[in-house]
């Protein structure tokens, strides 16, 4: 089932996902009232004031600035080296005020948006991304994932709901659909057999389905809704049925499953080992 909105596509919609994305988060910091600054996020160990912090600091590394030399081994919640680095930028910027960081996310935007919309510029060019070569348009797809995920952490934790049926979360939830025949197969381990179904209800809609097949002795996800006319073995189906909000809290490994509104349709242990696998953040 397409999406509603649709997914942007082309480089010059995805670079404006992204630059609305961006800007609901300064929006967002350029409002805080006293004490908001302070409030925990969903993200763990990050403050509201450390959600605005990383994304001008992702920014800043995308753009090519150093990484910050500072001290990060004592935060509990840094597990690995892409946290740990992400984490550098963060601390760089603990102290200053949302006024600065916003600051800074605006002139970080204008930045990237004259490097994104210059001339000859396609997407198609190389550039070494957070997880090795990629293109450009491939990285601002990711910044714009990774930005909006941040913006529903803002949006959690000041209750200021939104941003659920943008261009924006609609590429998020893309990314989703796209991972969904490996998280089944591989993560969840979902037994061959059978077939999960992610049916998100709105504000974007849309459905997204792989069924697990034997291939030379191990699991292997096949999509579902491709328009494949060959027959395929009998499965057993599990729908699960969740808002767009919840599928991507899951998505970004934001919250406990048994804390959120999910309806099972089929089988609850499918379901229970898919639900916790549908995080795709590092």
């Amino acid at each position: 089932m397409p999406l509603h909105p649709p997914s942007p596509t082309e480089f010059a919609e995805v670079v404006e996902a992204w630059a609305q994305t961006v800007r609901s988060v300064a929006d967002l910091g350029r409002t805080l009232r006293p004490g908001d600054a302070e409030r925990p996020t969903d993200c763990p160990g990050w403050t509201v004031l450390d959600q605005l912090a990383h994304v001008a600091g992702a920014e800043a590394m995308v753009a090519g600035d150093p990484e910050p030399d500072v001290d990060v081994s004592g935060y509990d919640h840094v597990h690995h080296a892409f946290a740990e680095r992400h984490e550098r930028f963060v601390e760089a910027r603990r102290g200053r005020t949302p006024e600065d960081l916003v600051d800074e996310i605006d002139w970080r935007l204008e930045e990237r948006l004259a490097a994104y919309r210059a001339e000859g510029v396609t997407g198609e060019e190389p550039v070494t991304g957070p997880f090795g070569p990629t293109t450009l348009a491939d990285l601002v797809a990711l910044r714009t994932f990774d930005v909006w995920m941040h913006e529903q952490d803002l949006r959690e934790a000041l209750e200021r709901p939104g941003g659920l049926d943008t261009p924006a979360a609609a590429l998020s939830v893309a990314r989703l659909f796209a991972a969904l025949p490996r998280l089944v197969a591989r993560d969840a381990a979902v037994p061959p057999g059978n077939a999960v179904v992610l049916d998100l209800t709105g504000p974007t809609v849309g459905r997204a389905g792989a069924r697990v097949e034997e291939h030379d002795g191990r699991a292997v996800g096949v999509p579902l809704f491709t328009g494949d006319a060959e027959e395929h073995p009998d499965v057993v189906t599990t729908t699960l049925s969740v808002s767009t909000r919840v599928a991507m809290r899951l998505a970004g490994g934001r919250r406990d499953p048994a804390d959120l509104p999910v309806t099972v349709h089929g089988d609850d242990d499918v379901a229970a080992r898919v639900l916790p696998a549908l995080a795709v953040t590092p």
